[in-house]
């Protein structure tokens, strides 16, 4: 079974002319424009999304792989967590446990639906949030990666110390 494909960003070694040619296409490719992410989106769901994605983008400006391309995972991202917060709200105020009659008429105690639409929103907000660097794991991926470039920046232009 073969292996992944390793981003040239975390490769190690000496890199062929060809794979800094390479390189250099994955650096382009990674790198958008931005100003589409400027704007609000119209299609943010409520003011909570709206709110959301004004919050989550002032911190993503800082993460400079994001750009255009990212713009409806982050609207993803801020839909799912204005529905997170609505579920939540609606939970707050009612039992965990409700009372639920079957179709043949017999009652029996069951897990609020509500539960499980949190837990829908939370999954969808989790999936989200690692597609656009919002998780430990992702920003220390996307780090690893910028100490990579700038060890090959600091070899390319003084060689083999």
């Amino acid at each position: 079974m073969s292996r992944n494909r390793i981003p040239l960003e975390q490769q190690t070694g000496n890199l062929t002319k060809e794979d800094k040619e390479r390189k250099r296409l994955e650096q382009q490719a990674v790198m958008t424009g931005d100003d589409d992410l400027r704007r609000t989106p119209s299609w943010l769901i409520d003011s909570v999304a709206k709110a959301e994605y004004k919050r989550v983008l002032k911190d993503l400006k800082n993460i400079t792989i994001m750009g255009n391309l990212d713009l409806a995972n982050i609207v993803g991202y801020c839909n799912a967590y204005a529905m997170y917060r609505k579920a939540t709200e609606q939970l707050a105020g009612e039992k965990l446990i409700v009372e639920k009659v079957s179709a043949s008429g017999a009652s029996y105690k069951a897990e609020n639906p509500l539960i499980m639409v949190q837990k829908k929103y939370a999954e969808e907000m989790r999936k989200f949030a690692s597609l656009c660097g919002m998780t430990i794991d992702s920003r220390l991926k996307a780090a690893a990666m910028k100490v990579e470039k700038v060890k090959d920046e600091i070899k390319d232009e003084f060689g083999d110390i």
